[in-house]
This record gives structure tokens, sequence and C-alpha cells, in this order.
């Protein structure tokens, strides 16, 4: 799975909370995808930290 498909998974219920077993589960098998994810903010929702992944994946550094 490469980033932008994880973003897309996650945007499919953006208001639930993000969860460090959420992105396990969407990476299961996947270690160089999970390896290049970013921490996850404290209190982020799905739909907050699939934005995060788009913007890493444009490039653009918080």
């Amino acid at each position: 799975m490469d980033l932008s498909a994880l973003a897309d998974a996650l945007s499919e219920r953006p208001e639930e909370p993000m969860a460090l077993g959420v992105l396990l589960g969407l990476t299961v098998g996947e270690p160089a995808a999970l390896a290049q994810t970013p921490d996850i903010p404290e209190g982020a929702t799905k739909g907050e930290y699939a934005t995060l992944i788009r913007l890493i994946v444009m490039e653009v550094r918080p």
C-alpha cells in the first residue's frame, strides 16, 4: 500500500479518531509504508491524519 492509498482509506471515515491500531491494521505486512508515515498527532481524526499524509506525499514538510 502506498501512502496515497493509505490516505484514501483513512478518508472513508474522516471524523473517527485516529489511533496506532488503525495505522497498524492498514499497513499489515507492509513495513516500508509504515516507516514512511508521520507520528500521529494527539487527538487527530482519521481525516486530519489523511491530510498530513497527503502533504508528505506532495513533499510539503511541516
